[in-house]
């Protein structure tokens, strides 16, 4: 066969016409590799063509382009995460301070309160005691008057009356006062402080003082309580701004018991492993590569399966020894 330009020459030596035919046949069906520059560059095109669409380099390059677009989104994840750790340091660090700032001023206005109200109850009480006294003594005199009258001879009995009669409208007067001021009283079981602190309690606390100092502690009560209550949506409110308000609303509750230290954390690590993997995988040849990812897939496969069957355990309802389950049969107290 001569190649030439435009056209090529076959040359044939046979004894007849079929063995010709034979060689002509013979010459068309071979792969030469002088066919020109022009076909060797086309098959040689069509060998990488097919190498990077058909082949383990596509399937190699594609791989490393994922790694990379996962490592990029964790990188991003990681940020968020980190951003939203540090904001809610500052929150909680915040929330801390304003409780230490409420319980100190709660404790202030109790003991403001107690002494307040001490400072108004022992005039009050003082007085009670006195004219609990002047009664007390009162009494004691008109009994002991009583006593004369009957044990008084004939020549002694009228000075006797008179004198009783006298500390009988003494102990009357001071036992009119004591109750118009301040009630019965005590009774016969009940001590002299007890019933002059349960006398005086309805004064001390209608005093203005007083009322001032319990409506300034009933205020800090409820401010330590507002700054002590749980308020899951404060965190919320730090997510939404980093993370966006559709993406909250989808899964408020991910974010509420969100740990973010700990997510940014695992997003760094699955980042760092991603590009450690496009990394190795850029390392190997293509065909050590296509091995390595079929056996990366094989065992994340197996990880899933793993865990979707310890899941569907899960769902399994227990059951007893004689095979029932425990959620059958009737419930307690029907």
């Amino acid at each position: 066969m001569t190649r030439g330009k435009d056209e090529n020459r076959l040359h044939i030596i046979a004894d007849n016409l079929p063995e010709a035919r034979e060689q002509f046949i013979e010459a068309m069906e071979r792969d030469r590799a002088d066919r020109g520059i022009t076909d060797a560059t086309q098959q040689a095109a069509e060998a990488v063509r097919g190498l990077v669409e058909d082949g383990p380099v596509k399937l190699v390059r594609n791989e490393i382009a994922a790694l990379v677009r996962r490592a990029e989104h964790a990188e991003v994840s990681a940020a968020q995460w980190q951003q939203a750790s540090d904001a809610l340091d500052k929150m909680h660090a915040r929330k801390w301070a304003e409780r230490e700032q409420a319980v100190e001023a709660n404790d202030a206005a109790k003991q403001q309160l107690d002494l307040v109200r001490a400072e108004v109850a022992e005039p009050l009480m003082a007085q009670a005691r006195a004219a609990l006294t002047d009664w007390q003594d009162a009494d004691s005199a008109e009994q002991t008057a009583r006593a004369k009258v009957r044990t008084a001879g004939r020549f002694k009995k009228r000075r006797a009356t008179a004198e009783h009669d006298i500390t009988q409208t003494v102990a009357r007067d001071a036992k009119r006062r004591l109750t118009k001021t301040w009630g019965e009283p005590p009774r016969w079981n009940q001590s002299q402080a007890a019933w002059a602190e349960r006398v005086t309690q309805h004064r001390v606390d209608a005093d203005p003082r007083v009322v001032e100092a319990e409506q300034r502690r009933t205020d800090t009560g409820q401010d330590l309580h507002t700054v002590i209550e749980s308020n899951p949506w404060q965190s919320i409110s730090v997510y939404v701004r980093i993370f966006g308000d559709e993406a909250v609303r989808r899964n408020p509750g991910g974010y509420v018991d969100a740990r973010p230290a700990r997510q940014a954390e695992a997003a760094t690590r699955t980042a760092q492993q991603a590009r450690a993997e496009a990394a190795t995988l850029r390392a190997l040849t293509p065909a050590e590569a296509v091995e390595r990812i079929k056996q990366t897939r094989a065992a994340e496969e197996a990880r899933r399966e793993t865990a979707r069957m310890l899941a569907e355990r899960e769902r399994q309802p227990s059951r007893t020894p004689h095979g029932i389950s425990a959620q059958s049969g009737p419930g307690l107290g029907r």
